[in-house]
């Protein structure tokens, strides 16, 4: 009898020391990654009568960065799929927008809508292999179905000015920052209850 109990601890200890290492790499990356957006919206608003090659190289910054943390979160939390088609889009997409120099407004909303349409597709899909239970599976497609919908409302409403195409980009990046910090919040406090259970259990 002892033994087993010495197994079953065994056993939540390790699956704890899982679960617990994959959220905690993943929600400081959704949480930077909800912050950097709030960055951009804020920008976008404050300065949106830049000219459209600045705003293109901050874009491209952004993407960027958005890479290498999807880059690091997909290596710490050990997926091999999702998060490493994310960071791949954000990188090249945020290497394109960066070195070509000549690239238009239209072209512009075109990429832009792309990385958000890939994004989201696959935070949907990610979404979709979670187990029914967990509880972040929803706001996680809700997520994803957000970035999608903006994503194609860039790909197809490409005759616009500077000024529209900035306030179009601050909006969606502060409607997808506000949420993805929330979603970060919500791991952030699922993690913490993982941990506490594996300290009972041992």
């Amino acid at each position: 009898m002892a033994d087993r109990k010495e197994k079953a601890a065994a056993v939540a200890a390790a699956a704890k020391e899982r679960v617990g290492a994959t959220l905690g790499a993943i929600w400081w990356a959704i949480l930077l990654r909800g912050i950097l957006a709030v960055g951009l919206a804020i920008c976008a608003f404050v300065w949106p009568e830049k000219t459209l090659a600045i705003f293109i190289k901050l874009l491209g910054a952004y993407f960027l960065l958005d890479g290498v943390i999807g880059l690091i979160s997909a290596y710490r939390s050990g997926e091999k799929t999702s998060p490493f088609v994310q960071a791949a889009v954000s990188l090249a997409i945020g290497l394109i927008l960066l070195l070509w120099t000549g690239v238009s407004g239209k072209v512009f909303m075109i990429l832009v809508g792309i990385w958000l349409v890939l994004q989201g597709f696959s935070l949907f899909y990610a979404a979709f292999r979670m187990s029914a239970a967990e509880a972040q599976r929803g706001l996680v497609m809700v997520i994803g179905g957000v970035m999608s919908l903006i994503g194609l409302v860039f790909v197809f409403w490409t005759d616009t000015g500077v000024v529209a195409i900035s306030w179009l980009i601050g909006l969606g990046a502060m409607i997808i920052g506000i949420l993805l910090i929330y979603l970060a919040t919500r791991v952030k406090r699922l993690q913490a209850k993982v941990d506490s259970i594996g300290s009972s259990a041992a």
